[in-house]
Protein backbone atom coordinates (compact mmCIF):
# COMPACT_ATOMS: atom_id res chain seq x y z
CA UNK A 1 0.00 0.00 0.00
CA UNK A 2 0.94 3.50 -0.64
CA UNK A 3 3.28 2.54 -3.34
CA UNK A 4 0.77 3.88 -6.48
CA UNK A 5 3.06 5.27 -9.02
CA UNK A 6 3.24 9.15 -9.08
CA UNK A 7 3.38 11.38 -12.24
CA UNK A 8 6.30 12.47 -13.89
CA UNK A 9 4.81 16.18 -13.42
CA UNK A 10 4.36 15.88 -9.57
CA UNK A 11 7.97 14.54 -9.56
CA UNK A 12 9.90 16.99 -11.18
CA UNK A 13 10.02 21.07 -11.01
CA UNK A 14 11.02 21.69 -14.41
CA UNK A 15 11.97 25.23 -15.36
CA UNK A 16 12.32 24.92 -19.28
CA UNK A 17 11.15 28.48 -20.20
CA UNK A 18 14.12 29.83 -17.87
CA UNK A 19 16.67 27.82 -18.48
CA UNK A 20 19.59 28.21 -21.38
CA UNK A 21 17.52 25.82 -23.57
CA UNK A 22 14.72 24.31 -24.36
CA UNK A 23 14.45 20.27 -23.61
CA UNK A 24 12.52 16.63 -23.22
CA UNK A 25 13.19 14.36 -20.83
CA UNK A 26 12.81 10.84 -19.66
CA UNK A 27 13.48 8.56 -16.70
CA UNK A 28 14.20 4.60 -16.67
CA UNK A 29 12.00 4.49 -13.35
CA UNK A 30 8.78 5.68 -12.03
CA UNK A 31 8.98 6.46 -8.55
CA UNK A 32 6.99 5.90 -6.03
CA UNK A 33 4.76 7.62 -2.98
CA UNK A 34 7.07 6.85 -0.57
CA UNK A 35 10.40 5.52 0.59
CA UNK A 36 12.16 4.17 3.72
CA UNK A 37 15.80 4.40 4.53
CA UNK A 38 18.18 2.22 3.13
CA UNK A 39 16.19 1.38 -0.11
CA UNK A 40 18.72 1.08 -3.12
CA UNK A 41 17.83 3.22 -5.86
CA UNK A 42 19.13 3.05 -9.75
CA UNK A 43 17.66 4.76 -12.41
CA UNK A 44 18.99 7.36 -15.91
CA UNK A 45 17.11 9.89 -16.73
CA UNK A 46 18.10 11.32 -20.47
CA UNK A 47 17.69 15.23 -21.82
CA UNK A 48 17.43 15.87 -25.10
CA UNK A 49 17.30 19.46 -26.44
CA UNK A 50 14.27 20.27 -28.53
CA UNK A 51 16.01 21.92 -31.84
CA UNK A 52 19.05 22.43 -33.31
CA UNK A 53 19.47 25.55 -31.99
CA UNK A 54 19.03 23.86 -28.64
CA UNK A 55 21.78 21.51 -29.10
CA UNK A 56 24.17 24.05 -30.02
CA UNK A 57 23.12 25.72 -26.66
CA UNK A 58 23.52 22.76 -24.55
CA UNK A 59 27.32 22.56 -25.12
CA UNK A 60 29.85 25.01 -24.28
CA UNK A 61 28.15 24.91 -20.90
CA UNK A 62 29.55 24.00 -16.90
CA UNK A 63 26.79 21.72 -15.52
CA UNK A 64 26.20 20.84 -11.78
CA UNK A 65 24.38 17.46 -10.15
CA UNK A 66 23.47 16.66 -7.23
CA UNK A 67 21.90 14.05 -5.52
CA UNK A 68 21.16 13.13 -1.79
CA UNK A 69 21.19 9.66 -2.18
CA UNK A 70 23.48 7.56 0.33
CA UNK A 71 26.77 5.98 -0.85
CA UNK A 72 25.36 7.69 -4.09
CA UNK A 73 27.49 7.61 -7.27
CA UNK A 74 26.96 9.77 -10.36
CA UNK A 75 27.98 8.99 -14.03
CA UNK A 76 26.66 11.23 -17.20
CA UNK A 77 27.27 10.34 -20.75
CA UNK A 78 27.54 13.20 -23.49
CA UNK A 79 26.23 12.06 -26.78
CA UNK A 80 26.90 14.95 -29.77
CA UNK A 81 25.07 15.06 -32.82
CA UNK A 82 28.32 13.87 -34.61
CA UNK A 83 27.73 10.57 -32.82
CA UNK A 84 30.75 11.13 -30.25
CA UNK A 85 30.44 10.10 -26.69
CA UNK A 86 32.50 11.27 -23.77
CA UNK A 87 31.52 9.95 -19.93
CA UNK A 88 32.15 11.67 -16.83
CA UNK A 89 33.23 12.50 -14.78
CA UNK A 90 36.68 12.96 -16.20
CA UNK A 91 40.12 13.25 -13.71
CA UNK A 92 39.98 17.11 -14.38
CA UNK A 93 36.16 17.14 -13.13
CA UNK A 94 34.72 18.32 -9.81
CA UNK A 95 33.27 14.77 -7.98
CA UNK A 96 32.71 15.25 -4.36
CA UNK A 97 30.95 12.18 -2.70
CA UNK A 98 30.32 11.34 1.00
CA UNK A 99 27.87 9.71 3.20
CA UNK A 100 25.12 12.40 2.67
CA UNK A 101 25.16 14.03 -0.83
CA UNK A 102 27.72 13.53 -3.88
CA UNK A 103 27.78 16.43 -6.28
CA UNK A 104 29.36 16.37 -9.78
CA UNK A 105 30.83 19.06 -11.71
CA UNK A 106 31.67 19.17 -15.76
CA UNK A 107 32.00 21.18 -18.64
CA UNK A 108 30.68 19.80 -22.12
CA UNK A 109 33.01 21.53 -24.83
CA UNK A 110 31.73 23.35 -27.97
CA UNK A 111 31.05 21.30 -30.96
CA UNK A 112 30.40 21.86 -34.48
CA UNK A 113 26.65 20.41 -34.44
CA UNK A 114 25.90 20.61 -30.75
CA UNK A 115 24.76 18.06 -28.11
CA UNK A 116 21.95 15.01 -29.30
CA UNK A 117 21.56 14.26 -25.64
CA UNK A 118 22.69 14.44 -21.79
CA UNK A 119 22.19 11.03 -19.73
CA UNK A 120 22.39 10.98 -15.97
CA UNK A 121 22.89 7.73 -13.98
CA UNK A 122 22.24 7.92 -10.23
CA UNK A 123 22.86 5.19 -8.11
CA UNK A 124 22.75 5.03 -4.21
CA UNK A 125 20.52 4.09 -0.69
CA UNK A 126 17.48 6.25 0.61
CA UNK A 127 19.04 7.89 3.77
CA UNK A 128 17.67 6.96 7.39
CA UNK A 129 16.01 10.38 8.55
CA UNK A 130 15.47 11.92 11.80
CA UNK A 131 12.20 13.42 11.15
CA UNK A 132 8.79 11.42 10.11
CA UNK A 133 8.65 12.39 6.50
CA UNK A 134 11.31 14.81 4.75
CA UNK A 135 11.58 15.60 0.95
CA UNK A 136 14.81 14.65 -0.31
CA UNK A 137 16.51 15.34 -4.02
CA UNK A 138 17.41 12.07 -6.10
CA UNK A 139 18.71 14.55 -9.00
CA UNK A 140 19.43 17.87 -9.62
CA UNK A 141 20.67 19.11 -12.90
CA UNK A 142 21.78 22.90 -13.13
CA UNK A 143 23.40 24.40 -16.52
CA UNK A 144 25.54 27.11 -15.44
CA UNK A 145 23.04 29.04 -13.06
CA UNK A 146 20.26 27.75 -14.60
CA UNK A 147 17.94 25.00 -13.14
CA UNK A 148 17.07 22.08 -15.78
CA UNK A 149 15.59 19.33 -13.65
CA UNK A 150 14.75 18.26 -9.88
CA UNK A 151 13.50 15.38 -8.42
CA UNK A 152 12.15 14.98 -5.65
CA UNK A 153 10.96 11.51 -3.07
CA UNK A 154 9.46 11.63 -0.04
CA UNK A 155 11.32 9.79 2.58
CA UNK A 156 9.29 8.24 6.20
CA UNK A 157 10.80 6.76 8.83
CA UNK A 158 7.81 4.41 10.54
CA UNK A 159 9.45 4.19 13.60
CA UNK A 160 9.83 8.25 14.37
CA UNK A 161 5.92 8.93 13.32
CA UNK A 162 5.06 5.88 15.70
CA UNK A 163 6.58 6.88 18.39
CA UNK A 164 5.92 10.73 18.34
CA UNK A 165 2.16 9.45 17.92
CA UNK A 166 2.99 7.16 21.18
CA UNK A 167 4.47 10.26 22.91
CA UNK A 168 1.32 12.34 21.92
CA UNK A 169 -1.06 10.16 23.36
CA UNK A 170 0.32 11.26 27.06
CA UNK A 171 1.34 14.98 25.99
CA UNK A 172 -0.37 18.11 27.69
CA UNK A 173 -2.49 19.89 25.38
CA UNK A 174 -2.26 17.25 22.59
CA UNK A 175 -5.38 17.52 20.26
CA UNK A 176 -6.65 13.84 20.61
CA UNK A 177 -9.32 14.28 17.65
CA UNK A 178 -6.29 15.36 14.96
CA UNK A 179 -4.06 12.61 16.74
CA UNK A 180 -6.49 9.80 16.28
CA UNK A 181 -7.30 10.72 12.86
CA UNK A 182 -3.10 11.16 12.35
CA UNK A 183 -3.06 7.57 13.26
CA UNK A 184 -5.67 5.66 11.24
CA UNK A 185 -3.82 7.64 8.26
CA UNK A 186 -0.84 6.30 9.33
CA UNK A 187 -2.21 2.57 9.80
CA UNK A 188 -3.16 3.36 6.10
CA UNK A 189 0.24 4.59 5.03
CA UNK A 190 -1.19 7.60 3.90
CA UNK A 191 1.69 9.50 5.58
CA UNK A 192 1.71 12.72 4.08
CA UNK A 193 -1.68 13.56 5.23
CA UNK A 194 -0.77 12.17 8.60
CA UNK A 195 2.17 14.10 8.99
CA UNK A 196 0.22 17.42 8.29
CA UNK A 197 -2.04 16.27 11.39
CA UNK A 198 0.95 15.70 13.21
CA UNK A 199 2.50 18.80 12.87
CA UNK A 200 -0.57 20.76 14.46
CA UNK A 201 -0.69 18.35 17.12
CA UNK A 202 3.38 19.18 17.75
CA UNK A 203 2.39 22.78 17.65
CA UNK A 204 -0.09 22.97 19.91
CA UNK A 205 2.10 20.36 22.04
CA UNK A 206 5.10 23.25 21.97
CA UNK A 207 3.66 26.25 22.36
CA UNK A 208 1.34 24.48 25.37
CA UNK A 209 5.00 23.42 26.87
CA UNK A 210 6.67 27.25 26.03
CA UNK A 211 3.73 28.50 27.87
CA UNK A 212 4.34 26.31 30.97
CA UNK A 213 8.16 27.00 30.90
CA UNK A 214 7.73 30.60 30.62
CA UNK A 215 5.50 30.55 33.60
CA UNK A 216 7.89 28.77 35.79
CA UNK A 217 10.77 31.61 34.54
CA UNK A 218 8.68 34.16 35.55
CA UNK A 219 8.33 32.65 38.94
CA UNK A 220 12.25 32.37 39.21
CA UNK A 221 13.02 35.78 38.22
CA UNK A 222 10.53 36.71 40.74
CA UNK A 223 11.80 35.01 43.28
CA UNK A 224 15.37 36.82 41.80
CA UNK A 225 14.28 40.09 41.94
CA UNK A 226 13.13 39.93 45.43
CA UNK A 227 15.77 39.26 46.84
CA UNK A 228 17.70 41.93 45.06
CA UNK A 229 15.18 44.12 46.62
CA UNK A 230 15.81 42.77 50.42
CA UNK A 231 19.60 43.38 49.55
CA UNK A 232 18.74 47.18 48.09
CA UNK A 233 16.97 48.23 51.22
CA UNK A 234 19.69 47.24 53.58
CA UNK A 235 21.71 49.43 50.73
CA UNK A 236 19.38 52.22 51.30
CA UNK A 237 19.87 51.99 54.87
CA UNK A 238 23.75 52.05 54.68
CA UNK A 239 23.00 54.79 52.81
CA UNK A 240 20.99 56.80 54.81
CA UNK A 241 23.51 56.48 57.81
CA UNK A 242 26.55 57.79 55.10
CA UNK A 243 24.31 60.72 54.48
CA UNK A 244 22.73 61.74 57.37
CA UNK A 245 25.06 60.04 60.53
CA UNK A 246 28.77 61.22 58.54
CA UNK A 247 30.06 62.67 61.76
CA UNK A 248 29.12 60.05 64.14
CA UNK A 249 31.00 57.25 61.94
CA UNK A 250 34.80 56.10 63.05
CA UNK A 251 35.20 54.85 59.59
CA UNK A 252 33.19 56.84 57.31
CA UNK A 253 35.26 57.05 54.17
CA UNK A 254 36.37 53.07 54.06
CA UNK A 255 32.36 52.08 54.61
CA UNK A 256 31.37 54.56 51.91
CA UNK A 257 33.90 53.56 49.42
CA UNK A 258 32.55 49.70 50.02
CA UNK A 259 29.29 50.93 49.84
CA UNK A 260 29.27 52.19 46.57
CA UNK A 261 31.34 49.11 45.27
CA UNK A 262 28.55 47.18 46.29
CA UNK A 263 25.93 49.55 44.69
CA UNK A 264 27.81 48.76 41.35
CA UNK A 265 27.43 45.19 41.97
CA UNK A 266 23.93 45.57 42.61
CA UNK A 267 23.01 47.11 39.49
CA UNK A 268 25.10 44.71 37.72
CA UNK A 269 22.63 42.17 38.79
CA UNK A 270 19.99 43.92 37.46
CA UNK A 271 21.19 44.05 34.35
CA UNK A 272 21.91 40.90 34.57
CA UNK A 273 18.25 40.03 35.43
CA UNK A 274 17.07 42.30 32.43
CA UNK A 275 19.03 39.69 30.18
CA UNK A 276 17.77 36.23 31.67
CA UNK A 277 14.42 37.87 30.96
CA UNK A 278 15.48 38.38 27.05
CA UNK A 279 16.58 34.48 27.21
CA UNK A 280 13.41 33.60 28.44
CA UNK A 281 11.38 35.42 25.66
CA UNK A 282 13.19 33.98 23.43
CA UNK A 283 13.03 30.55 24.26
CA UNK A 284 16.86 30.20 25.20
CA UNK A 285 15.91 27.76 28.24
CA UNK A 286 19.31 25.94 28.66
CA UNK A 287 21.40 29.77 28.87
CA UNK A 288 18.58 30.81 31.19
CA UNK A 289 19.01 28.42 33.18
CA UNK A 290 22.89 28.70 33.43
CA UNK A 291 22.00 32.24 33.63
CA UNK A 292 19.66 31.73 36.63
CA UNK A 293 22.15 29.75 38.72
CA UNK A 294 24.84 32.60 37.87
CA UNK A 295 22.95 35.41 39.48
CA UNK A 296 21.77 33.20 42.43
CA UNK A 297 25.38 32.53 43.10
CA UNK A 298 26.01 36.51 43.03
CA UNK A 299 23.04 37.20 44.82
CA UNK A 300 24.09 35.25 48.01
CA UNK A 301 27.68 36.55 47.68
CA UNK A 302 26.31 40.80 47.30
CA UNK A 303 24.07 39.54 50.42
CA UNK A 304 26.51 38.39 52.90
CA UNK A 305 29.21 41.50 51.86
CA UNK A 306 26.48 44.04 52.40
CA UNK A 307 25.20 42.17 55.86
CA UNK A 308 29.08 42.45 56.63
CA UNK A 309 29.67 46.52 55.68
CA UNK A 310 26.48 46.88 57.78
CA UNK A 311 27.89 45.13 60.69
CA UNK A 312 31.54 46.91 60.04
CA UNK A 313 29.86 50.42 60.55
CA UNK A 314 32.31 51.82 64.26
CA UNK A 315 30.38 54.54 65.94
CA UNK A 316 32.59 56.96 67.99
CA UNK A 317 32.56 57.46 71.60
CA UNK A 318 30.17 59.66 73.37
CA UNK A 319 32.83 62.47 73.74
CA UNK A 320 34.26 62.56 70.19
CA UNK A 321 30.83 61.75 69.17
CA UNK A 322 29.08 64.67 66.83
CA UNK A 323 31.68 67.41 67.12
CA UNK A 324 29.84 69.51 65.86
CA UNK A 325 26.89 69.51 67.43
CA UNK A 326 28.68 69.65 71.07
CA UNK A 327 30.74 72.59 70.23
CA UNK A 328 26.96 74.24 69.12
CA UNK A 329 25.76 72.81 72.15
CA UNK A 330 28.96 73.98 74.39
CA UNK A 331 28.31 77.43 74.39
CA UNK A 332 24.78 77.46 76.19
CA UNK A 333 25.99 74.50 78.42
CA UNK A 334 28.93 77.08 79.66
CA UNK A 335 26.33 79.44 79.75
CA UNK A 336 24.48 78.10 82.03
CA UNK A 337 27.37 76.22 84.24
CA UNK A 338 29.06 79.86 84.60
CA UNK A 339 25.10 81.59 85.84
CA UNK A 340 24.71 78.70 88.25
CA UNK A 341 28.28 79.40 89.70
CA UNK A 342 27.33 83.31 89.90
CA UNK A 343 24.08 82.25 91.56
CA UNK A 344 25.93 79.54 94.15
CA UNK A 345 28.53 81.86 94.46
CA UNK A 346 25.97 84.93 96.27
CA UNK A 347 24.41 82.20 98.29
CA UNK A 348 27.56 80.91 99.47
CA UNK A 349 28.47 85.09 100.38
CA UNK A 350 24.89 85.30 101.85
CA UNK A 351 25.16 82.47 104.13
CA UNK A 352 28.32 83.13 105.14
Amino acid sequence: MGRAPLTLLSLFLLFAAASAYDFDYSCSKTFDDYYFGGEYLYFTCTVTPDSSSDAKLADDLEYHVLTQLDSSALAVVVKYKDGKKVLFPTPQDEYCSDKGRTLLTFYVPESEDGVDEIALTVSGYVPVIDSRLENLTVLKVEAEDEELIELEITVVNKQKFYSDIRDFEDAECADQKKLKEAKLLYNDEEYREAEELMKDVEQAVEECYVSSKMETYKSKIDDLKASLTEVNKELILIQYRLENEKDRIENYEEVKARYEELYLNASSIEEDIDELEMLVNEGKFTAADTKIDEIKEVLSSLKLEVEELRSSIKEKSLIDADLTTIAVAGGGIAVAVIAIAVVMGSRRKDKW
